[in-house]
């Protein structure tokens, strides 16, 4: 593809951006669509994932088109690639890097192709790369200066309906992940929660599936407390993204509605085992990182269990540098909505307990130049 056909985006295009996969990437891939739109708004924008994200990427001011599809069994991929030649689009932006993918691609119609394959053999499937599109055009999708998931009104009303019992300092809570590796002990949950219950606090926790409802039973029991709302597993999307919007500040694993909090634009502290939050395109001005790997460095002995076997660094991660850590960040962020930036400031250097000397929070450029 020419340069010149490379920025050759005229109003009223369609087009197609697909990201299947786990929820944060549908997201992400999202954002990177919101981006795109606000450069080029006249172009008919059209998100394609899957059928359970489908409502709240549906809800979003800035995608026109929200259909569904799967990449596999053969049947479902043959219904998407139906679905993808009915839209008449001209372009066609792949953020997923499979085989079955590149060949959705390679058979839609759309005569201008934008995206990379993990196999080499499907690239030719595609006329350029995101990144090099991307440049072409002058745009910087994977910025996050700004918003880029948007709760609708019925959607924040809801939200705002289902907490009124709570005080009006609201964490919300991301109890579970994709991953079991990725979760916080149990035990490590209700020692943190407790004392912010008790402070005050209005906790509401969130999360899906059998096992996170589980633990969302167990931390309700044992935190035994009125301040402390117990939402996991009724909430869709949708309702999701109008309850996050309510709280004040978020706090979570690594999983799909951490990154829901944090494009929403509220005050997010994640909790990861290793620092990779910013791979994953958690750039938020108003996003920090709490990595379990960097404050377990001056306690290596945590590392292992009773067996002499490695652990997983979060699962060692004890309460109490955490609950440290948040209450400089909440404390930070008040001082923010006064106008006082030297608060927010102070917890660029925020470490845990002084025998571990490791920084905790990644530092997004520019802190203060917040849209949220």
């Amino acid at each position: 593809m020419s340069d010149a056909l490379q920025v050759e985006i005229e109003p009223g295009d369609r087009l197609l951006w697909i990201r299947f996969w786990a929820f944060g990437d549908a997201l992400e891939a999202a954002a990177n669509a919101c981006n795109f739109k606000r450069r080029f708004p006249d172009v008919h924008l059209t998100f394609l994932s899957h059928p359970e994200y489908t409502a709240l990427f549906r809800s979003q001011p800035y995608i026109d088109t929200a259909i569904a599809g799967r990449r596999k069994p053969l049947a479902e991929w043959w219904r998407t690639l139906r679905k993808i030649r009915a839209g008449g689009y001209r372009w066609l932006v792949s953020a997923q890097h499979g085989g079955r993918t590149s060949l959705l691609a390679r058979f839609s119609r759309a005569s201008r192709r934008i995206g990379h394959s993990s196999l080499c053999l499907f690239n030719r499937n595609y006329h350029l790369s995101l990144d090099a599109w991307a440049r072409s055009c002058g745009l910087d999708v994977s910025d996050r200066s700004s918003p880029a998931i948007f709760a609708a009104a019925e959607d924040r009303e809801a939200g705002r309906a289902l907490l009124e019992r709570l005080p009006e300092r609201r964490l919300f809570v991301l109890i579970g992940a994709g991953n079991v590796d990725k979760m916080w002990r149990t035990g490590q949950w209700i020692e943190f929660l407790r004392p912010l219950a008790a402070g005050g606090w209005g906790i509401v926790l969130n999360g899906h599936g059998p096992l996170e409802e589980a633990v969302g039973r167990q931390i309700e029991e044992a935190v035994a407390s009125p301040n402390l709302l117990n939402l996991v597993g009724a909430l869709d999307f949708r309702k999701m993204a109008g309850v996050a919007v309510t709280c004040t500040l978020a706090l979570g694993n690594d999983t799909g509605p951490l990154h829901l909090a944090a494009l929403s634009g509220v005050p997010t502290m994640g909790l990861f085992s290793r620092s990779t939050s910013r791979s994953m395109g958690l750039r938020m001005p108003w996003f920090r990182e709490f990595c379990a790997e960097d404050w377990l460095r001056g306690n290596k002995n945590e590392r292992k269990n009773r067996h002499g076997r490695k652990q997983i660094p979060l699962k060692a991660l004890p309460a109490e540098p955490v609950l440290e850590a948040f209450n400089a960040f909440a404390e930070a962020w008040a001082d923010k909505r006064q106008g006082n930036v030297n608060g927010l400031n102070k917890t660029m250097g925020l470490r845990p307990p002084e025998k571990t000397p490791q920084a905790i929070f990644s530092q997004s450029p520019d802190p203060f130049n917040l849209s949220c």
